[in-house]
């Protein structure tokens, strides 16, 4: 194995590590196997008392109807996401509030499956969901940076058998946003989803490997895709350096805007495949705080194609390259990691080629 290889495999292996509770944790058999058998019960949200008092202390009460349109808004996308992606449950799907799920009789909660979002920190994805619920809303987004509540909150998808819903949830999957909208919502069902899967087709593979393993079945589709590249993430001296970027990623990509990604993203086409920064809150870090990983994912069918480590570990010893731990970055490593097992595939081609004269 060459040098740039070990030393991404070794930044993928702490980032699998480092997120165990946000990102893509390990699923047990018994609990992928429930999943198949259980009814899947959506949580959807509801306005609280407590925000809009928030509001209105803060004069803000004409904002108060705009919270509730928001919550609308997100209950709508996450259905129509789930009705859209989610390939893991079979039967019915219901859509309650977690009051309503916590009504279902004792003797029947074992039949049904949780599937929620919730705003947390490190802390509280280690709890159960009943102590730390729901999306912590703002209807300024630009104020949230103002609101020390909300500092080194990042939401997530869960999953929590209804049973088990006072134990931590078994699986919960990082949204890029706090505030989740309709694209967020369609890449967490469907990457989850596809994730989820990809698991249950593997059982019998090494469970150690397998993310891994994953990435090296699934990297080499990006030579026939085109990268889209969220100009906001993407590192300014790439950005100012466009041979740089090249040569870093000799393949297909396009530098553009959050909402013509979004578009790509809600329009699942299979010509786009997309870098996302999501959020990876690292309780043992030196820095503390949210820090960033980042993931290609396939428009088409939410298949993680690539994945970029854990801020600060340079996966080029040479180019001792290392995000920014508190931004969310797409930088020169990224992008070698984005394409380690294409360029390293074609690396190989090349030496049997040279070879055989």
């Amino acid at each position: 194995m060459n040098k740039l290889k070990f030393f991404s495999v070794l930044s993928l292996s702490l980032a699998m590590a480092g997120v165990s509770k946000a990102q893509f944790d390990y699923i047990k058999p018994d609990d992928m196997d429930q999943l198949h058998s259980r009814t899947l019960i959506v949580i959807v949200e509801k306005t609280t008392d407590q925000m809009t008092d928030k509001l209105k202390k803060k004069k803000k009460a004409d904002k108060v109807a705009e919270y509730g349109k928001a919550i609308d808004a997100f209950n709508k996308n996450f259905g129509d996401a789930i009705g859209k992606y989610w390939k893991v449950s079979e039967g019915e799907v219901q859509y309650k509030t977690l009051d309503e799920a916590n009504d279902i009789p004792l003797n029947e909660k074992k039949n049904y499956v949780v599937l929620f979002c919730r705003s947390a920190k490190q802390a509280d994805l280690t709890t159960s969901y009943e102590t730390t619920n729901g999306i912590v809303w703002w209807p300024d987004m630009k104020e949230v940076a103002h609101d020390r509540d909300l500092n080194d909150k990042m939401t997530v998808l869960g999953m929590a058998m209804l049973d088990k819903l006072n134990k931590t949830p078994f699986y919960q999957f990082a949204i890029p946003d706090l505030y989740p909208n309709k694209a967020d919502m369609d890449y967490a069902i469907n990457a989850a989803s596809t994730y989820i899967m990809y698991r249950v087709n593997h059982r019998k593979d090494n469970p150690k490997k397998l993310d891994e393993q994953m990435l090296v079945e699934n990297q080499p589709t990006l030579r026939d895709k085109t990268l889209l590249i969220r100009r906001e993430w993407l590192d300014k001296k790439l950005l100012a350096n466009k041979a740089e970027l090249e040569k870093d990623y000799p393949f297909p990509y396009m530098i553009a805007g959050r909402d013509t990604i979004d578009r790509m993203i809600d329009s699942a086409d299979a010509k786009y495949a997309v870098a996302m920064v999501v959020p990876n809150d690292l309780a043992a870090a030196p820095s503390g705080g949210l820090q960033y990983v980042q993931y290609v994912y396939n428009c088409e069918d939410g298949a993680i194609l690539a994945s970029s480590g854990i801020a600060d570990m340079p996966s080029d010893p040479k180019g001792g390259i290392a995000t920014n731990s508190t931004k969310p970055l797409i930088t020169k490593r990224t992008l070698l990691d984005f394409s380690l097992y294409i360029r390293d595939s074609n690396e190989s081609g090349d030496k049997k080629k040279k070879g055989r004269k």
